[in-house]
Parts: structure tokens; C-alpha cells; sequence
């Protein structure tokens, strides 16, 4: 049972990430989005807290995901436009050019 919550956990973070991701590469967010931005992290970290985090190899192998999940998250807040350029999400001084 406790390694299927250390499963649902991983996933979830990995998920939430790759979330985060998303809104850092899509500059108007919406209100739904941004709340779980803010606080679907929260909720995720106090499930952590609950529960015993490493020694399962299956655990170890999520965090070392986990860990390259963060690096990603960090280049996209610190150059949000190369993975714009990369996915072909269009950025929002690209959508002022279209507006006219």
C-alpha cells in the first residue's frame, strides 16, 4: 500500500513540474491554471512530509526523475523563450504582432 502512495506521489510531482513548465512557456495563464500553479505544489509537498521519502529503489529512481524535473523548471523560468521557440508556443509580445 505505502509503495503505490510513494508511486501516486512521484507521478503527481513529476506531472505537477512539467505543469509549472507550462505556465512559465505561456505568458496569459488563466485563473483555474495559476491557482494550481500556486497551490498544487503546497499540496504535494505536505503529502511528502507525511510520508517517508527514499529507500525504495523505485523511490530513488522518481527522485533522480524529480531532480531532472526541477532542472527543466529552472531553465524554463530563466529562458522561457527557447522553449517557446522550441515547442512553437507563441509568447505574448509574438501575440501583440498578430493583433495588429
Amino acid at each position: 500500500m505505502k509503495s503505490i502512495i510513494y508511486f501516486i506521489l512521484a507521478v503527481l510531482t513529476i506531472v505537477y513540474i512539467g505543469f509549472l513548465c507550462y505556465v512559465n512557456i505561456a505568458q496569459p495563464a488563466g485563473a483555474i491554471i495559476e491557482y494550481i500553479s500556486v497551490y498544487g505544489g503546497l499540496v504535494i509537498a505536505l503529502l511528502y512530509a507525511g510520508i517517508n521519502f527514499f529507500g525504495n529503489p523505485l523511490k530513488i529512481a522518481f527522485f533522480i526523475l524529480l531532480v531532472l524535473a526541477v532542472v527543466v523548471l529552472i531553465l524554463t523560468i530563466a529562458i522561457p523563450d527557447v522553449f517557446r521557440n522550441l515547442f512553437g508556443i507563441l509568447g505574448s509580445e509574438t501575440l501583440e504582432v498578430f493583433k495588429g
